[in-house]
């Protein structure tokens, strides 16, 4: 009797672990529910911020911080991406830097105001140490222009974004004009200055070329904030 009530607890053992094992093979094919997307948390304004029209308070801040440089600007209306993909985010339309524009110049802010944070940083101060005077205007070939790469394998260029400014030269103080095609290798303190700074652009740009990149930049300096990196001072 006592043997026969241990092989029948036994038996029952086994035929719950069974049980046991189906139970758990079929949670492991029961479908699990889809895991739910990350909260990515909004920006919440903070003290005093402005927010500017149509603008989310990301593009606000940065808003802010190129009217803290002193820049003149106008806001660029919101545009889904055009043809081809062209689309200028957050844009703005600047009439005066640290110092005077040729003409006005279409740009993302955040390339706005990296500009003027080249112009302070290193234009002007190098303007003063060169030639022991300001600049007194940037002359440029435009920023926003819906175009491709020359030679980029169809690519959208930074200027379809807002991203890219070109420059051929500036006026000084006194009214001497530095041009990028004419002065860059010269042996002047204009040529100086510029091979110097399109150096120095290296620091605060994603891409800078000049003349010393190829033939297609042998006229202007081309900086922009793009997510590819090269330096061709």
């Amino acid at each position: 009797m006592i043997g026969q009530g241990v092989t029948g607890q036994g038996a029952t053992g086994r035929r719950l672990a069974a049980l046991v094992a189906l139970l758990l093979a079929f949670a492991a094919c029961a479908p699990r529910p889809a895991p739910r997307p990350a909260v990515v948390p909004v920006p919440q304004p903070y003290p005093g911020m402005k927010l500017w029209p149509n603008r989310d308070p990301i593009q606000s801040a940065c808003l802010n911080d190129l009217a803290a440089t002193g820049a003149q600007f106008a806001l660029i209306a919101q545009a889904e991406p055009g043809k081809g993909g062209c689309t200028l985010q957050n844009g703005v339309k600047l009439t005066r830097t640290h110092v005077a524009l040729s003409r006005p110049v279409e740009l993302s802010c955040p390339m706005a105001l990296r500009l003027l944070q080249f112009e302070g940083g290193v234009l002007l101060p190098e303007a003063r140490r060169v030639f022991g005077q300001d600049i007194a205007q940037l002359n440029h070939a435009g920023g926003f222009t819906c175009r491709r790469m020359v030679g980029g394998g169809g690519r959208l260029s930074e200027h379809a974004q807002g991203r890219a400014i070109d420059v051929w030269g500036f006026t000084l103080a006194d009214g001497t004009r530095v041009s990028v095609k004419e002065q860059f290798r010269s042996s002047s303190p204009e040529g100086q200055y510029l091979r110097g700074v399109s150096k120095q652009a290296c620091r605060f740009f994603s891409v800078a070329l000049s003349p010393n990149a190829n033939a297609d930049h042998r006229d202007h300096l081309h900086w922009d904030i793009g997510p590819w990196k090269l330096c061709g001072g």
